[in-house]
This record gives structure tokens, C-alpha cells and sequence, in this order.
């Protein structure tokens, strides 16, 4: 059997796939002017209703209605299981695109909701209906995270007190066995943070991601250089990704023009 293998330093490997849990106000659905600036053209998948936060440039979009539900996109109508058969054919592929974003997981969350309460609505065994929804919410997080560009995810968090009082921040996602299993799908998980300082005639506001399990936040990164503080001081995420995915002599020379970050900035 012929067969060629592949390096794991190819270009083609290096694509980051990533999940940004914050709450209203911090900045998620903005990334994705960051991503066009960094990485050219891309596509935003919306159940969100508004982008007024991103209509300084243009970035093509889509926004879903429904998970399975009409899907006519003559009539600018849209079910994210037809958005997604459209991105695997032919002609989706030679759009250009270098990265996608969803936006947001909690909204495609109740919609699939809605979708297999309907489709389990006369079935009294109510186990069939959370089965359903797990499988199908995991296997199209897989199925986007898989494709060939970047992928970026955006959820609101949830607040969750364990038995000792300490607060846990999750994705806000229904049904707590998905809440907690999905991050893992993904090779990043950045939760965005903001502290105000100041009174309050003249606040500022600091932005924050956290990269690793800081206070309650359950961030990660795959990082094999340990480029990344647990909580760095920025609120564009592609700082981060370029961090990473720079060469050493690269990142090297980087670090003698900048001052170091720190997680006490």
C-alpha cells in the first residue's frame, strides 16, 4: 500500500481550534475582527442576532435560526445543519476562507435543545432525549473543529459552586455532562476576564484571558514551547496563537523588544 506521511512541524498542522468563555461585555464576538487583521478572511456563523461589534469591517457571515430546521439561503434563511452541509461542498472550499468562528456555542446549545425536545416530545423516557442532544452537540463541535483553518468558539460562562464554596467557571451549555466534556474537544481554552480599577466618573477597564486553571477558570492552552502565562494581559487572542506558532529565534527577538508580561501587570 502506498502511503506518504506527514510532519508534525507542517504548516498545515499548525491551526489553532479554540474555545473563548467570557461573560457579556468582554470582547468574544470582537475577535473576530482580530482574526480577519491576523489571518485575512473569514467566516462568522452567528445565532447571536447582532454584530454591531464587528460592523467596522467587513466580515462575511451567516446567522442560524434553527439547528435542523428551514434552510433556504436564497431567502436568507438558515438552519446550522444546512450551514454546515453547504461548507462541505466543493464550493464552499474555494471561498478563501482562513478561519471560522461560531458565535455562540450557548446559542446552537438551545437550539438544539428545542430540536430533540421536539423529536422526543411524546417519549416519556427523557434519558433518549439527553442522549441525542450529547451526541449530536459533540459530534458537530468535532466535525467544525476538524476543518482545515482555524476555529474559534465562542460560549458565555456559567457560574457553578462546588461543596467547598469555591466558584467554577464553565461554558454555559445545558446539560452538565456536555458543559464539562466539550473544552476538552478543543486545543485551546481562553476564558476572557475584565477588571475595572478606578472611580466612577473614570473607570478602566483591563482585559484578560486566562490560559491554564486559575481561580475557577478552567482555561488550557497547547502550548508544547510554554509560551504562555496562566493569565496574560491582552484582549486579542491572536496574540496568543502568534506567541505560539512563532519560531524560537522569532519569539526570541520579540522578547527583547517587549517588556515581559507578567500574571500581576
Amino acid at each position: 500500500m502506498a502511503w506518504k506521511s506527514k510532519s508534525t512541524s507542517d504548516s498545515t498542522v499548525d491551526t489553532h481550534k479554540c474555545l473563548l468563555v467570557g461573560h457579556h461585555g468582554w470582547g468574544k464576538t470582537t475577535q473576530a475582527l482580530n482574526m480577519q487583521r491576523a489571518f485575512g478572511p473569514g467566516l462568522i456563523i452567528s445565532g447571536e442576532g447582532g454584530l454591531r461589534s464587528v460592523m467596522t469591517e467587513e466580515i462575511d457571515y451567516v446567522d442560524f435560526t434553527t439547528w435542523d430546521g428551514e434552510h433556504d439561503p436564497e431567502s436568507g434563511t438558515y438552519s446550522f445543519r444546512g450551514i454546515c452541509r453547504d461548507m462541505a461542498s466543493p464550493e464552499f472550499s474555494k471561498a478563501g476562507y482562513k478561519w471560522l468562528m461560531i458565535d455562540s456555542l450557548t446559542e446552537l446549545a438551545d437550539q438544539l435543545m428545542s430540536h430533540v425536545s421536539e423529536v422526543h416530545k411524546d417519549n416519556k423516557n427523557g434519558f433518549e432525549k439527553w442522549g441525542d442532544y450529547s451526541r449530536m452537540m459533540l459530534g458537530a463541535v468535532k466535525w467544525v473543529r476538524d476543518l482545515p483553518f482555524h476555529v474559534v468558539v465562542t460560549a458565555l460562562a456559567k457560574e457553578e459552586d462546588d461543596d467547598n464554596g469555591q466558584t467554577h467557571y464553565w461554558p454555559m451549555l445545558q446539560g452538565r455532562g456536555v458543559m464539562k466534556q466539550l473544552p476538552g474537544i478543543f486545543d485551546h481554552v481562553f476564558c476572557g476576564i475584565r477588571v475595572t480599577d478606578g472611580d466612577r466618573d473614570k473607570p478602566h477597564v483591563t482585559r484578560y484571558i486566562v490560559t491554564d486553571e486559575v481561580r475557577g477558570w478552567h482555561g488550557k492552552a497547547r502550548d508544547p514551547r510554554h509560551r504562555l502565562k496562566a493569565v496574560e494581559r491582552t484582549g486579542d487572542i491572536t496574540e496568543l496563537f502568534r506567541s505560539m506558532s512563532m519560531s524560537d529565534e522569532e519569539f526570541k527577538k520579540r522578547s527583547k523588544i517587549q517588556p515581559t508580561r507578567t500574571e500581576d501587570e
